[in-house]
């Protein structure tokens, strides 16, 4: 009777303090929302603040220099954004350019990712349907000009001008290409922000991602205005595949979007090179980690199926990527991903259909697993000599070796194709590669399946980094996550406090603890409810109840306190048994049962008086105090104003387009440097429309999109002996230079002046000749290291003899040029780029190769017709060998130049052939 009295006081004192913090929570309702739109009116005014950041911040070149495109590439990407504009997507599939890699031709509808000018054409078309039309500035804009004006005051970079009217039309194709990277540059804001949210489910933390990636140097670096290359779109469309993948693997019922991910993939594949390698990859390598991690179930199966299917699907259609997901090894592994997926959840099924136990289903799936791989091992064997697998380029198997150099001279001359040093991390990662760390120690709290995908997001990017510079800004998305992860979780703990003093419910509450057994019980039942399909560990054989009365009261108490471990998770539907899941399961309740109960009840009672009103009023002062400090003393404001200032700055110094750029004199007055863009011009408006321009194919892009010349070569590199055969004429000597050149070109453009010219390249054009010409420098300098400068700044007699030399230093310390072979025709004004008209042309060349009939067709009436070299250059190209490098692994040494034997040597731990 005593125990039933005390029993009643206790749920009457329950019940009473119930009821009193139902007063008090109804009584703050309304300071709860009115703070909650406050905080929401924050975080929207903050995020659109973010994404015009990201706008304005690369809008540098357009204010400076106008709508100019800019570097080498870019120059290529406007024009053919320019032809398939005006000849649409059907004959821009089978445009088969002559201007270019004279006098072969380039099949540019097979050879280039076409998405970004699918992209900028379709935006073109969109705004030829906008009339012109300029409107008054809306009233609630206008009332926002103090709050701009004061935040210009206090030196806030990137607040908007508020003008009194707003205008609308049409762009040009080149206006539309300039603004595509500041576009897009917001929208990679947005979508990092998306993937944050989706791994911490944090709204702070996705929008502080959007303010890092929005100025973070990684993605400046490719993104500012008239940055017209394949980056400033291919960021965004990576970052939207990642996020919507891990989406889609979010719980099992996420499956459809998988669908979206696929679609945005095909994007990716669409507009960027990289994107079949690194975005196909990264998502197989997080599905093959989500098998290993138990975390495989239909939902999973179900999204990564519609992601490979889909994705796959769109990508074959682009001419440049054909059946290369099927066949190269660079892209095989995801698809064998997809196939291993399809086993498991055969094996599932048969498991459902069979009601195996777990150890039935694990020696089941042993078995098809096994037959599987055998059958697959076979197939690949039988493929093999077939010549079905493609190759590694070299490129790709620079990012997996320990040395810096491919074996490639052409590709080891690029400057973006070395590994990346730490000044460099430091300079386009910055502040937030601080905290990126931090970031990822909070997001383990959750270990949701976001989190192994921001673990392997961050090993990659950090490898392929490390061995390609250029590669650093794929760094850019996962630093700014990681390190809004750690900025999300510290606001959220600020702000959560104040929530709960306004009423917001805790997470844990005495209330909860002492409930009355009868609610305790109508818990367990519904826990019970959920997990009666799900198969136990054991195969579904349910523990007999005499058995658990075997069990010591304490020991059984002990496991019931700790049953909520096997809880579903949100990214499961059910307990799998037979594999990593069960294993994982019986180690973590293995863990679970080492823990004393009276330290579980001690942090039960930790966690309860965190979450009571007297810890959370602490929690308020701490968080007051906190936020004081930070506004105050700490040293972080400071770092941040540093951070956006480093960030603008290189903002500042990447907006100049290179054809043109500024400089300061001493007296800080500012001068346009505008030689190369007027050198172009130069030869647009005074050489015949028919002109053939010879320069080493840095400039090939610019001299067919701003001069509108015929190129020899330019950034595609896509056929080595081609260019080999220009550096070689480049680098020999001037007679026996001009006895080649007669037959190609009308013209011989060369970088002067210093400062990165001519010849601070020409030893690499040596190189390059020398892969493919071996009697150039000889197989006993495969680094033409006779072809350069002594320390004293003297040439080598075979540089001096060159004929680059002579056209760059021509009129300089004695070097001149034979009139009778090169007539200097223009020199710019500040000396950077000359141009020489080519003597005693060869009409006759000329004329053979502009001849339909010379031209060699894949079929008849075919669009491929690949042109050939004039009939005066057959001695010279029967001299070339044809390059066998490193990815060539059917080959033996036997072929391969002297340049890459010693490559080879260099990595078996020897010296190579030549002294370094």
């Amino acid at each position: 009777r005593n125990c039933l009295e005390g029993r009643r006081v206790v749920l009457l004192a329950q019940s009473q303090s119930r009821g009193r913090m139902s007063a008090a929570s109804a009584a703050l309702f309304l300071p709860r929302q009115l703070f909650k739109a406050g905080l929401i009116l924050v975080q929207v005014v903050f995020l659109l603040y973010f994404l015009y950041a990201a706008y304005d911040i690369r809008l540098y070149p357009v204010k400076e220099f106008g709508y100019i495109i800019h570097e080498f590439d870019p120059w290529f990407n406007y024009r053919a954004t320019e032809y398939l504009a005006e000849n649409g997507l059907d004959k821009f599939f089978k445009w088969y350019d002559y201007d270019s890699w004279y006098p072969l031709g380039r099949p540019v509808g097979t050879t280039i990712y076409p998405g970004m000018q699918m992209t900028a054409v379709a935006i073109w078309e969109v705004l030829k349907h906008v009339k012109e039309v300029t409107i008054a500035t809306p009233w609630p804009l206008k009332m926002l000009r103090p709050a701009a004006s004061f935040a210009k005051a206090v030196g806030m970079y990137y607040v908007p001008d508020i003008p009194n009217t707003l205008s609308f039309g049409p762009m040009s194709v080149n206006d539309i290409c300039c603004m595509i990277p500041p576009w897009f540059g917001s929208l990679a804001s947005l979508f990092t922000g998306l993937l944050a949210y989706e791994i911490s489910r944090s709204v702070n933390t996705g929008i502080m991602a959007v303010g890092i990636m929005a100025v973070i140097p990684a993605h400046l670096m490719r993104s500012v205005a008239g940055e017209f290359d394949n980056e400033a779109v291919a960021v965004t469309a990576i970052v939207c595949t990642f996020w919507l993948w891990v989406r889609s693997v979010r719980t099992p019922s996420s499956w459809p979007i998988g669908l979206f991910a696929g679609l945005s993939y095909g994007y990716a594949a669409a507009a960027w090179g990289g994107g079949p390698v690194f975005v196909l990859n990264m998502v197989g390598c997080h599905a093959l980690m989500l098998v290993i991690l138990g975390r495989f179930n239909s939902g999973v199966h179900m999204a990564y199926t519609l992601f490979w299917v889909i994705g796959t699907i769109c990508a074959v259609q682009i001419p440049v990527i054909g059946w290369q997901p099927l066949r190269s090894l660079e892209q095989l592994g995801p698809a064998g991903v997809w196939g291993l997926y399809q086993v498991l959840a055969f094996c599932d099924l048969v498991r459902r259909h069979r009601k195996m136990s777990s150890e039935e289903f694990r020696k089941f799936r042993v078995q098809v697993m096994g037959m599987c791989a055998v059958a697959g091992l076979v197939g690949c064997i039988l493929l093999y000599p077939t010549g079905y697998f493609g190759p590694i380029s070299s490129r790709i198997r620079g990012l997996f070796v320990k040395h810096t150099k491919t074996g490639n001279p052409l590709v080891d001359s690029v400057a973006e194709h070395q590994p990346a040093s730490s000044g460099m991390y430091a300079s386009y990662l910055n502040l937030p590669l601080d905290y990126a760390v931090a970031g990822g120690v909070v997001a383990a709290w959750r270990r949701n399946n976001g989190f192994y995908f921001l673990v392997l997001y961050g090993f990659i990017a950090q490898h392929f980094s490390s061995k390609m510079s250029r590669l650093v800004l794929i760094c850019g998305p996962i630093v700014s996550v990681a390190c809004a992860l750690w900025c999300g979780w510290l606001l959220d703990h600020l702000v959560e406090p104040w929530l709960l003093l306004l009423g917001k419910k805790p997470v844990y509450s005495a209330d909860e603890e002492e409930a009355p057994d009868a609610v305790k019980e109508k818990e367990k039942e519904k826990e019970k409810a959920k997990e009666k399909a799900a198969p136990t560990p054991s195969g579904g054989k349910k523990n007999k109840v005499k058995d658990m009365g075997k069990t010591p009261p304490k020991i059984a108490k002990k496991k019931a306190n700790k049953v909520q471990t096997a809880q579903l998770q949100e990214w499961e539907n059910e307990h799998r048994p037979g594999g990593a899941a069960e294993m994982k399961q019986f180690v973590k309740q293995a863990v679970l049962d080492l823990i004393p109960e009276e330290q579980m009840e001690s942090y039960k009672e930790a966690r309860t008086a965190f979450d009571s009103p007297q810890g959370i009023l602490i929690r308020a002062g701490v968080s007051a105090i906190i936020i004081l400090y930070i506004l105050t003393l700490s040293p972080l404001l400071p770092r941040i104003g540093t951070f956006v200032r480093h960030a603008d700055n290189v903002a500042h110094s990447l907006s100049n387009p290179q054809v043109v750029y500024s400089v300061r004199d001493r007296s800080g007055r500012t001068h346009i440097i505008d030689d190369y863009l007027k050198g172009y011009q130069w030869i647009d408006q005074n050489t015949p429309k028919d002109s053939r321009v010879m320069a080493w194919w840095d400039y090939g892009y610019q001299i067919t999109g701003i001069a509108k010349r015929v190129s020899i070569a330019d950034g595609n590199t896509w056929n080595h002996e081609h260019i080999a055969t220009l550096g070689r004429t480049l680098t020999s000597p001037e007679k026996k230079a001009h006895n080649v050149i007669r037959h190609l070109a009308d013209y011989v453009l060369v970088w002067a002046g210093g400062n990165g010219d001519d010849l601070a390249k020409s030893p690499h054009l040596a190189r390059i000749g020398n892969s493919v010409f071996p009697d150039h420098c000889g197989d006993d300098d495969p680094k033409c290291m006779k072809f350069g400068f002594y320390s004293e700044g003297k040439p080598t007699p075979m540089m001096a003899k060159s004929l680059l030399y002579k056209l760059v230093a021509n009129g300089e310390n004695g070097v001149t040029v034979n009139p009778s072979l090169f007539k200097e025709v223009h020199t710019t004004k500040n000396g950077l780029m000359r141009v020489y008209q080519v003597m005693n042309v060869s009409q006759e060349s000329k004329e053979w190769i502009a001849d339909p009939k010379n031209k060699i067709c894949d079929a008849p009436g075919s669009w491929y017709c690949v042109g050939q070299y004039p009939p005066a250059l057959e001695k010279l190209i029967a001299k070339r060998k044809n390059f066998a490098q490193l990815e060539d692994f059917n080959k033996g040494t036997e072929g391969k130049s002297a340049y890459t034997r010693m490559i080879e040597q260099e990595r078996a731990g020897g010296r190579g052939g030549h002294e370094l």
